[in-house]
Formats: C-alpha cells, sequence, structure tokens
C-alpha cells in the first residue's frame, strides 16, 4: 500500500514538474569513488535528463584515470559523449542531447588555455587585440553553454567551469550515487523551479 501511494506521488510531482521551466544545462559533480560506485545510476539520471528535454549534462570528475570506465559508459547514452581532459578530447555517438564528461580540467585551467590561445593568434597577427573581450575567450572554451543549475553531494569547492557557472543555481543534496533514485532526481528540478535564476543582480 505504502509503494502504491509513494508511486501516485512521484507521478504527480512528476507532471507538475513537466508543466514548470527547465534547465537546459546540468552539471553533476561528483568525485571518481561516487562515479565508480553509482555508474549504473548516472547512466538513470542521463536518461531522465533527456526524457525531461535537457539538452546538455557535464559531469565533473575529480580525476583524469577513469578514460576507460567513461568509454563504457557513452556507450550506452543514446547521444554524443564528449571526453574532455587537459589535452585530450574525444567525441562518442552523435545526437541533440550532450553529455560533457569533464576529466579533471578545472576552470582556471580552461582558462589559462583559452588566453594562450588569444595570445597566440595575437603574436601570429591573426587577431587584433583590440577586439578581444569576453566572447573571444567564450569561443575557446571547451564547454561553451552556461549550466543552468549544478548538482553535487557536498559543499566541497572546486572551480569546475568557474567562468561558465558565474551565475548558475547550486543544488547541494545528499546524494548516494549507488542508490539514487527517480524521486531524487524530481526533487533536485523541484528544487531548481523554485529558485529564481538573478544573472548577478
Amino acid at each position: 500500500m505504502l509503494n502504491f501511494i509513494y508511486k501516485i506521488y512521484e507521478r504527480r510531482l512528476e507532471m507538475k514538474l513537466r508543466r514548470g521551466s527547465m534547465p537546459k544545462h546540468v552539471m553533476v559533480v561528483m568525485s571518481c569513488d561516487e562515479f565508480s560506485h553509482g555508474k549504473l545510476n548516472l547512466l538513470n539520471f542521463l536518461r531522465w535528463c533527456e526524457s525531461f528535454s535537457i539538452k546538455e549534462v557535464t559531469v565533473a570528475l575529480d580525476k583524469k584515470d577513469v578514460v576507460e570506465d567513461v568509454e563504457n559508459l557513452a556507450k550506452n547514452v543514446e547521444g554524443k559523449v564528449r571526453i574532455i581532459s587537459d589535452g585530450f578530447e574525444k567525441e562518442i555517438g552523435e545526437g541533440e542531447f550532450v553529455v560533457n564528461m569533464n576529466l579533471g580540467l578545472g576552470g582556471k585551467e580552461e582558462i589559462i588555455s583559452a588566453v594562450r590561445e588569444l595570445a597566440e593568434e595575437v603574436r601570429k597577427g591573426l587577431l587584433d587585440p583590440e577586439i578581444v573581450d569576453e566572447g573571444e575567450i567564450e569561443r575557446r572554451l571547451k564547454i561553451k553553454s552556461e549550466p543552468d543549475v549544478i548538482v553535487r553531494a557536498s559543499m566541497k569547492s572546486n572551480d569546475f567551469l568557474i567562468w561558465q557557472s558565474i551565475y548558475s543555481e547550486h543544488v547541494f543534496f545528499d546524494l548516494d550515487w549507488k542508490n539514487l533514485r527517480y524521486i531524487d532526481f524530481l526533487r533536485i528540478l523541484r528544487e531548481y523551479q523554485k529558485r529564481e535564476r538573478r544573472y548577478g543582480k
């Protein structure tokens, strides 16, 4: 009986959420240990995002040495998976749904790389330094779109996508990726919809 009531609650919450605004880009910050124990539920999470018409998901991991596991996961994603690390980028699959797997590439590194690329183009005379603006930097970032919401399991600080995420909503949950449920995903969306993005205002 309790399970039946729970399912009704879940279904009503889902229907209510689908009538509200959806984030276009969700970023998930997780440790490699969480990834190792929660790969199947991460895959579920990605499928749930796609079912709610979320166009892009960035999964930020704190280490680079999980490329093989990430590639295996990518084979089960209905869409395009971009594996990104410092000096390494690979695409698997295709489609409108995009998953960025960021393997330890910090925001500072990403910005420094973009600035170096700009400096080299200026040095070669390919770019007028007078026209360099935010847009020129953004065009050279590995991940160009801004996350609408960042989901993380702890308050631990990191610098993933620091340029892109200045106005993102941060949602902290006591997530257990090994036992992640659909209702947990729905509650993340509910928390997002309860907030108003102020874009620094």
